[in-house]
């Protein structure tokens, strides 16, 4: 790979060995995850007009008024495959890569926590009520509903 001189060559080489020692143990690189590794070696930063800013946070204290830091309360869905890789992959030229069968299983997850960073206890919503491999817990000692 030929590489030209640029404001961000030397990000460009400490990504390119962060790559190449990802390839060589055979993990599955995808664009938005080289992406997220640049902006951890660079630490962009977005630019946000300082106005807005401020306009914004009068705005959200004149919404919270009245009410008690842990009651304000900040919940979301999402989806957790725990059991898939990525379905493509960088990789060098002439490089040959295989990838298996995609797996579909996943758990749907309700995480909430307040003001305070509170955590309520997570919603887990599986396929079956007691899973096999939970044959021998009591899932009521787990952290989770």
């Amino acid at each position: 790979m030929k590489f030209r001189n640029t404001e961000t060559s030397e990000i460009d080489e400490v990504l390119m060995k962060w790559f190449r020692s990802a390839r060589a143990k055979n993990i599955p690189l995808g664009g938005v995850l080289l992406q997220e590794k640049a902006r951890e070696i660079c630490g962009e930063e977005k630019s946000v007009n300082p106005n807005e800013v401020t306009d914004w946070i009068r705005k959200l204290k004149s919404l919270l008024k009245g009410y008690d830091d842990r009651d304000i309360f900040n919940a979301d869905e999402t989806g957790l495959f725990y059991s898939v890789l990525p379905d493509k992959t960088l990789c060098f030229k002439g490089e040959k890569y295989s990838g298996g069968k995609i797996s579909t299983e996943r758990l749907t997850l309700l995480l909430c926590c307040n003001m305070l960073g509170d955590f309520e206890t997570p919603i887990v919503i599986g396929k079956s009520k007691k899973p096999r491999c939970f044959m021998n817990i009591d899932v009521r000692k787990l952290s989770v509903s």
